[in-house]
């Protein structure tokens, strides 16, 4: 998740009446989101905390800062999240990583009930990043609404974040340091070929932004 990006979810889910309990699926740990990017607790978490929202994080590893641990398509798990009547759930830069995002998205909508909400975001122009895989799904704003088959579209749109120059200025590193990086890894890719596809990956986006595609979605009254 991007500065800009957080902002944008920040601001979607104060619009919203009902959001509270909320539910931050495939959240990481704290470390992550307060250290490693501390802008998604500046920008997102605490602002929500601050406007009263209840906040619960959820993953499939147990780790300072999660509250739920499990799969969400383990059955157990789906009872466990339903008796927590969330109002809203979240899912942030996670479809992209797991082999079957219909049934996750199926699962959300069984989670939230009639009438919740689920806020998704997916990286529509990015450059590979396994964690530990990546599936390459890069849909739309649209079409990662329709993923929700039970739900309707309240909001489609698309944020564009920085590109990999700003980033690596934001760094501190230099052009010509980051091109011989690449090609050192370039040069062990039979040795660790998701971390050396990655390095490459990202000379693509250079010049042009990573983009994210978000949709919100409320789940019909069955």
């Amino acid at each position: 998740m991007f500065e800009q990006e957080a902002v944008r979810l920040r601001e979607i889910l104060l619009s919203h009446d009902g959001v509270t309990p909320l539910l931050n699926l495939g959240s990481s740990d704290a470390r992550f989101r307060e250290m490693a990017k501390p802008h998604i607790e500046r920008e997102l978490f605490a602002p929500l905390r601050a406007a009263g929202l209840e906040i619960f994080h959820a993953d499939l590893r147990d780790a300072p800062g999660v509250d739920i641990v499990g799969d969400i398509l383990d059955p157990q798990i789906q009872q466990r999240l339903r008796e927590g009547r969330f109002g809203t759930i979240l899912i942030a830069n996670m479809l992209e990583h797991i082999r079957d995002p219909a049934a996750v998205a199926a699962a959300c909508e069984d989670i939230v009930g009639a009438g919740g909400l689920i806020l998704a975001t997916v990286p529509c122009s990015y450059p590979y990043h396994a964690d530990p895989l990546d599936t390459g799904y890069r849909p739309t704003p649209e079409r990662l609404a329709t993923l929700f088959t039970r739900s309707d579209p309240l909001l489609t749109e698309q944020i564009a974040g920085q590109t990999y120059r700003e980033r690596l200025a934001e760094r501190g590193e230099s052009r010509g340091m980051a091109m011989l990086r690449t090609v050192l890894w370039a040069l062990i890719f039979p040795l660790r070929p998701k971390s050396a596809r990655a390095r490459l990956s990202r000379w693509h986006w250079y010049n042009r932004p990573y983009r994210v595609s978000i949709a919100l979605v409320r789940v019909r009254a069955s």
